[in-house]
């Protein structure tokens, strides 16, 4: 089956516990995203955001559905297939980072190098991201706005086709969140780096693309965004 948009998800459901104590996080899941796009996905805490982005990581299995990338069902894949997926088509930004602390930033981006079989020139991802001047830093010496930009750093280097974002800016003040959101901005103009954000700030939602709803592990709503926002113009 060959799916027109680059991610498509239909019908997933995850739960997690047993008997009784059995609790649906998703609970048939329908959402798409094209090549190129921003998603935003919002919802309350419990509404299944980070279990989803967790299962389009190929960090936990979904119980049933079906989730096709670039038309290939992922849901499909043995552990081995799952690991190439994570490692040749994917990048993780986090909300509090997973540096490596005992490497420096330029080490900590080689790691997500490492990984790939068609990286990015590292030395350009250090300046667009402004790291250039603290690439013999440790993380302990950084400010949070520039660890997490060394975050961005490691998984885009990987020139991953789907960036998923959990709460990037969930850690961040005001000034530095708006940074950061540039950054993912920028990052997706120049590259054409699909992107899923997962986040609580609605906001957010006024510069990507398009946004999904999610509540009680389903989708209640998507909009387009016709009338986008930049990313430093937005205020919450």
């Amino acid at each position: 089956m060959i799916d027109l948009a680059y991610l498509n998800i239909e019908s997933l459901k995850k739960s997690f516990g047993h008997g009784e104590g059995r609790v649906k996080v998703l609970n048939g899941v329908n959402m798409s995203l094209e090549s190129g796009e921003m998603c935003c996905v919002l919802g309350e805490s419990g509404s299944g955001k980070s279990t989803l982005l967790n299962i389009i990581g190929a960090l936990e299995r979904a119980d049933g559905g079906r989730i096709a990338v670039d038309g290939d069902d992922i849901t499909a894949y043995d552990d081995e297939m799952l690991s190439y997926y994570r490692r040749s088509s994917l990048g993780f930004v986090f909300q509090f980072y997973n540096l490596v602390p005992n490497l420096t930033v330029l080490e900590n981006i080689e790691v997500g190098e490492y990984l790939s079989e068609d990286p990015l020139d590292k030395s350009e991802i250090l300046s667009i991201l402004g790291l250039t001047e603290l690439s013999d830093r440790f993380p302990s010496e950084l400010s949070d706005g520039q660890q997490q930009r060394c975050s961005i750093g490691r998984a885009l280097v990987k020139n991953p086709r789907l960036l998923l974002c959990d709460e990037p800016t969930g850690a961040l003040d005001y000034a530095t969140s708006k940074e950061i959101l540039a950054l993912l901005e920028g990052i997706n103009k120049k590259y054409g780096t699909t992107m899923l954000i997962v986040t609580h700030n609605q906001t957010i939602s006024k510069m990507t693309h398009k946004t999904v709803y999610l509540k009680d592990g389903a989708v209640y709503r998507t909009l387009i965004n016709e009338n986008r926002v930049s990313a430093n113009k937005l205020e919450w």
